[in-house]
């Protein structure tokens, strides 16, 4: 079975007017088998990580197999039933949205969880219901399949995350120095942060922008400046522990004991990490597993010897668990 990319564009009344001025015209990208089952097929809404697009996830490469091509691949040898891949644009201006609701950056959560599922099940024969429906991220994407299943059950029978971002400790404090030493050489957060950026786009420049984003995403209400949604002052280093508590408010760690009941009824609930992540999210994971655990909530979790890039692989897992329930 080989599978299409379609695609199409809405103007969502959710995003319209937001506050950072990011367009309320979306696209939606989806992948369909050509040649479907006549019977409503199960939806997999997979999340890009941070500074991506749902289309970037179509990428291909000179070594490796597209996505496309993989669920072809994994439809055939019976790992997965026929399925639909929805690949939402969730992106702002600074990189990413979290997949949340944020008084600063709009209320994305609830385009994805309202709008995008439901436009899905009008334009396609889906399962539509929580047990059909899974969704799927890997980093600030695993983070957003979390936050989904902790803020909204009901909406997704399955979730699956890989290296979320979760245990901020661990997660961010360990960029902060690197993207404090970035800010200053480079002009401040208002010169990284403007429109028409026109400086290096390296690794450096990813990593100080993610914290910023973050600030933006995690802020409680809507702020003077960007600047006071980051953990510390960005001059002088002198740390705000209110605004640092405002952020571990939205760490799915922290939240978990809350939200137990709704997490336990979760069909799938998949879990990994490398044991190399570059950003330290090795721990945030194990902190998530052992914070699950003690809950009593049912979960598969798992840690391979790679780090965070070039997993794209691991993505199988996760198909695969979702799978089994669909083909059980």
């Amino acid at each position: 079975m080989r599978y299409r990319v379609d695609a199409f564009t809405h103007d969502s009344s959710v995003l319209r007017g937001n506050r950072l001025g990011d367009p309320s015209r979306r696209e939606v990208v989806v992948l369909t088998p050509a040649d479907p089952p006549r019977r409503a097929l199960p939806v997999v809404y997979l999340l890009a990580g941070f500074g991506s697009r749902g289309r970037d996830l179509l990428g291909i490469r000179p070594l490796g197999e597209s996505l496309p091509d993989r669920l072809s691949r994994l439809v055939a040898q019976g790992v997965l039933p026929p399925v639909h891949v929805v690949l939402p644009d969730c992106a702002t201006r600074y990189g990413g949205s979290q997949y949340l609701d944020s008084a600063m950056c709009g209320p994305y959560q609830r385009y994805l969880v309202d709008e995008v599922v439901a436009l899905v099940d009008e334009r396609l024969p889906t399962v539509a219901e929580a047990g059909g429906r899974a969704v799927v991220g890997k980093s600030s994407g695993g983070y957003g399949a979390l936050m989904a299943a902790i803020q909204r059950p009901g909406v997704f029978g399955h979730v699956a995350a890989h290296t979320p971002d979760c245990g901020f400790e661990h997660t961010y404090l360990s960029l902060l120095v690197r993207a404090l030493n970035t800010l200053r050489a480079r002009g401040g957060i208002a010169a990284l942060s403007r429109a028409g950026y026109a400086g290096t786009v390296d690794g450096a420049f990813m990593e100080a922008m993610s914290i910023v984003a973050m600030g933006v995403c995690y802020a409680p209400e809507v702020l003077p400046d960007i600047a006071d949604g980051f953990p510390c002052d960005p001059r002088t280093g002198r740390f705000r522990d209110a605004v640092w508590q405002t952020w571990l408010d939205r760490d799915p760690v922290r939240l978990v004991a809350g939200a137990a009941p709704a997490l336990a009824t979760l069909e799938t609930l998949y879990l990994d990490v490398g044991e190399q992540d570059e950003y330290g999210m090795q721990w945030g994971a194990r902190a998530l597993h052992a914070e699950l655990t003690a809950a009593s909530v049912p979960h598969e979790y798992d840690e391979h010897p790679y780090g965070h890039q070039g997993i794209d692989h691991r993505l199988e897992r996760s198909l695969a668990a979702c799978g089994a329930k669909w083909s059980a």
